[in-house]
């Protein structure tokens, strides 16, 4: 099944338990909204430390591009800039588990800032969020992971 309508099948918000590049845990919150003509959606996640800080904020399209490729345009406190992350991998499982990895550029590019976001969304409707990325002359490692549940319930 598609990543968009995966998504839409399932509730539009989610949050959960999740521990960033710091070793910070927080709780995740991630709610989705669809577009106009159901071709793109928007994705609003936030994660907040255990004061209640703001750790991670962003907002990201996800849609298709001319080619049909699925891309990510995340868009969030720690970067000056819009980096467009076409899906650079995708798996679906037979136990109802589809997994779409997004990327800005090579993880080898060690030149450049690259990222990867992944969704993962598991048979039972919870869904894992998760970043890795490199600094410019910096190893590419993961470093944040959220687990979330549909808010309300499960899917």
């Amino acid at each position: 099944m598609p990543l968009l309508a995966a998504l839409q099948s399932l509730p539009n918000q989610f949050c959960g338990e999740g521990i960033n590049h710091d070793d910070q845990t927080f709780t995740g919150c991630l709610q989705w909204q669809a577009l106009p003509g159901q071709r793109a959606l928007l994705l609003h996640y936030t994660a907040n430390g255990t004061n209640g800080e703001v750790l991670h904020r962003e907002t990201t399209l996800l849609g298709y591009q001319p080619d049909g490729t699925l891309c990510l345009w995340p868009v969030m406190d720690e970067l000056p800039f819009v980096l467009p992350h076409p899906a650079i991998r995708l798996a679906e499982s037979g136990h109802g588990v589809l997994e779409v990895v997004f990327a800005s550029g090579p993880r080898s590019l060690s030149e450049q800032f690259r990222q990867e976001i992944t969704i993962r969304i598991e048979a039972s409707g919870q869904m894992h969020y998760a970043h890795a990325w490199g600094l410019p002359n910096g190893s590419f490692e993961d470093r944040s992971l959220c687990r979330l549940s549909p808010v309300g319930g499960t899917a």
